[in-house]
């Protein structure tokens, strides 16, 4: 009779809670944090209106403090009645019911019995899960998952003391060595950075960050133990850009611009990125940036490189030089052409998708890429000229942008630089591969030679429409001398000059 009254008090708690809606009431605080998190770090609301919405936002919070507080009362009131009821019928003691209670192997059936229940009770009531943004397949995030990322993106510097702690829980695992000869992969975006990254990646020798060390990126070691326990694990699936590239939790992607976030904040204005000089060598940052690539290649089993991929270090060359000498930075360079339509397309997309899911924004600002859509800042290459309006960002800016980017690479790219053709490489993979493993330094060329069916030959070129004659002439004339600095067989197959 004991586990009877103590399953029918479970039932009982299970059915107030459920009646008082105490799902919608955390659901409710789960959304208002989130907001508030939003308003915090929205660079476009003044100090005046952040202090306000907060405040509005503080009451609504206490208001449902108190709600799911008196939920709970009344749900565990409701226990307490029913197992009180038993004992003073006679059929046990309450001290008897508190023994059994406190058991673990009843206080473990009693869990996963009420789980179970739980859901039994959506199924058989109609109820679906409430909608998220992962339903879109764009933000593969539920509200949870979004509220902790908010929590690891509004505060870099805890970030940073994140990773010193792990640094000291993980020495023994940490070796130096791991750092040496890194792998830089930069460019403009849409340039077939992602594409390199993840052919380089998949090798053996090299290891690169990945979802997987998502939101905690300078603590991999740490937070990939923690992880596993708190997240779902992603399912692979084509990556918000809809570029046919698909990701997975165990997918190599851009996530060292956090630490760069972290160290140098005053960098990233408002409306534009500020560049980096070698004289800004920092030796308390180069210690950590190579201890964080250490970290990143004791988190693969079996690597002994670092590899990654940084769009934005095409703004840092000659302080990379400094920090990481041996290291070797390849820039695959693209036709103009198909690049800045590339380039249109995704800025496009990502301000329709920030419109409709704000979190999209806080995501791609939380891990530095301010690229596109309503999150883009670009950088400033020196040419001091003022933030476009939204109306004046099309083809001229683009391709504006694309020569400011290149010529300052020209003009920084030191001796370690290996710039890649990337529209060749995709033509005849088997031709420009074993060069490219050579200029690395790659172990076995034979691996990399291996990742020619990764790529896939370019599409015809597309015509720049309203595109000004003389930046694209501009633009195609620096792409030719681009050509001329990248790597390249004794005869290099090129592609067709076909347009659509």
């Amino acid at each position: 009779m004991i586990i009877a009254g103590l399953v029918l008090g479970l039932v009982a708690f299970i059915t107030v809670l459920r009646l008082l809606e105490a799902e919608g009431a955390a659901r409710h605080i789960v959304s208002t944090a989130q907001q508030s998190i939003q308003v915090i770090t929205d660079p476009d609301l003044s100090d005046l209106d952040k202090e306000r919405q907060v405040r509005r936002a503080s009451l609504s919070l206490f208001g449902s403090f108190l709600k799911i507080a008196g939920i709970g009362a009344a749900s565990l009131g409701a226990t307490v009645l029913v197992i009180w009821a038993g004992a003073a019928l006679g059929f046990y003691t309450v001290d008897a019911v508190l023994a059994v209670a406190m058991d673990w192997r009843f206080l473990l059936g009693s869990t996963v019995g009420a789980v179970a229940l739980w859901i039994l009770l959506d199924r058989v009531g109609g109820r679906s899960p409430a909608p998220t943004s992962r339903d879109t397949g764009e933000v593969p995030y539920g509200p949870m998952e979004q509220a902790l990322h908010d929590f690891a993106f509004a505060s870099p510097r805890r970030q940073r003391r994140l990773g010193a702690i792990e640094t000291r829980l993980f020495r023994s695992r940490i070796d130096p060595e791991h750092a040496a000869r890194p792998v830089f992969i930069t460019s403009l975006p849409r340039a077939g950075t992602t594409i390199m990254l993840n052919a380089l990646a998949e090798l053996p020798e090299f290891a690169s960050a990945t979802y997987r060390h998502m939101p905690f990126t300078l603590a991999p070691l740490l937070w990939g133990r923690i992880a596993p326990l708190v997240q779902k694990t992603a399912e692979r699936g084509e990556r918000a850009h809809r570029d046919g590239i698909e990701v997975s939790g165990e997918s190599p992607e851009a996530f060292e611009e956090m630490l760069w976030l972290a160290f140098w904040p005053d960098h990233y204005g408002k409306d534009r990125i500020q560049t980096w000089s070698a004289d800004q060598f920092d030796p308390v940052f180069a210690d950590y940036f190579r201890t964080h690539m250490a970290k990143v290649v004791a988190a693969k089993p079996g690597a002994r490189r670092y590899v990654s991929k940084n769009n934005a270090n095409i703004a840092r060359l000659p302080l990379l030089d400094a920090i990481c000498p041996d290291a070797t930075v390849v820039i695959p360079v693209r036709d103009p052409r198909a690049q800045v339509a590339s380039l249109m397309r995704q800025h496009a997309r990502f301000l329709d998708l920030h419109a409709r899911e704000p979190f999209g924004r806080r995501y791609m600002e939380g891990v530095g890429h301010f690229e596109f859509g309503a999150a883009l800042r670009p950088i400033d290459f020196g040419t001091d000229r003022p933030a476009p309006a939204r109306e004046e960002i099309g083809t001229d800016f683009w391709l504006r942008y694309w020569i400011d980017a290149y010529e300052h690479v020209l003009a920084t790219a030191g001796g370690n630089a290996v710039f890649v053709d990337h529209d060749a490489l995709c033509v005849a993979p088997g031709d420009h591969l074993p060069l490219l493993a050579e200029a690395i330094g790659a172990e076995d060329v034979r691996e990399i030679t291996g990742l020619a069916a990764k790529f896939r030959a370019p599409a015809p070129l597309p015509e720049l429409d309203h595109a000004s004659p003389r930046l694209l002439d501009r633009a195609l004339s620096l792409h030719g001398v681009l050509r001329q600095r990248a790597l390249a067989p004794t005869v290099t197959p090129l592609r067709k000059e076909t347009f659509v």
